[in-house]
């Protein structure tokens, strides 16, 4: 999902005549779209999809996550690559604890088709690892397919963290700190208004003692 997001926002600023450079980019971003396809392809042919609520929750889950995406790097590209670094680099995270806490009995069951062959054969298997592609991985138990996965999320933390330009990075944490300073300057008169009219609101109800509480927070 977060490089669909991506891919889209290029095409917008391409579009605009505002990035006329980003063929190499999308190119990445479609191959890591492809490999997180495959990883769901794979968890749904684990029956991963067999309760409806799950593919609810999935479904809608995803659109927002996609709009989240969009937002954050119609703000900054930058700070949407950073983003989806840190979510990467807890994805190793989650898959490496996942194949070692059930190293014996991912061990014992045997991969799935569709991921066995997408690290077989499939062509864009290197084309989002912008280090050194490492080799296809050997896969024939379960095991093998989350060790394969775990190392997919830490190349795609690789990705990411190369999409990052340094010179803007560096700019952006003036950014940071005028719309941090922005935001605040908007939301303390916004709870500074309506907390005052709670606290007229309980003193109305006959619940001084509630209202002389929040008193003491500044609310």
């Amino acid at each position: 999902m977060p490089y669909f997001s991506y891919i889209s926002m290029l095409h917008l600023y391409e579009s605009f005549g505002w990035w006329r450079r980003s063929a190499e980019a999308k190119k990445i971003h479609f191959a890591e779209e492809w490999n997180e396809f495959h990883h769901l392809l794979t968890m749904e042919s684990l029956g991963g999809d067999a309760l409806w609520q799950d593919r609810f929750f999935a479904h809608h889950s995803a659109i927002a996550y996609y709009w989240v995406l969009v937002a954050l790097w119609i703000l900054s590209p930058n700070l949407a690559y950073t983003f989806s670094e840190l979510i990467e680099a807890h994805a190793v995270d989650t898959y490496a604890q996942f194949a070692d806490e059930n190293r014996e009995a991912l061990a014992k069951l045997p991969a799935p088709e569709v991921i066995r062959n997408y690290y077989e054969g499939d062509p864009l298997f290197a084309s989002f690892q912008t280090e050194a592609p490492r080799p296809r991985p050997k896969i024939e138990t379960l095991l093998d397919v989350f060790e394969a996965i775990r190392d997919d999320e830490a190349a795609h933390v690789a990705t990411m963290a190369a999409c990052v330009d340094p010179d803007v990075a560096k700019r952006a944490q003036a950014s940071e700190l005028v719309t941090t300073i922005a935001l605040a300057l908007l939301i303390v008169p916004v709870v500074f208004v309506f907390g005052k009219d709670e606290i007229c609101l309980l003193e109305e109800c006959g619940r001084p003692e509630r209202a002389e509480l929040l008193s003491e927070f500044g609310l």
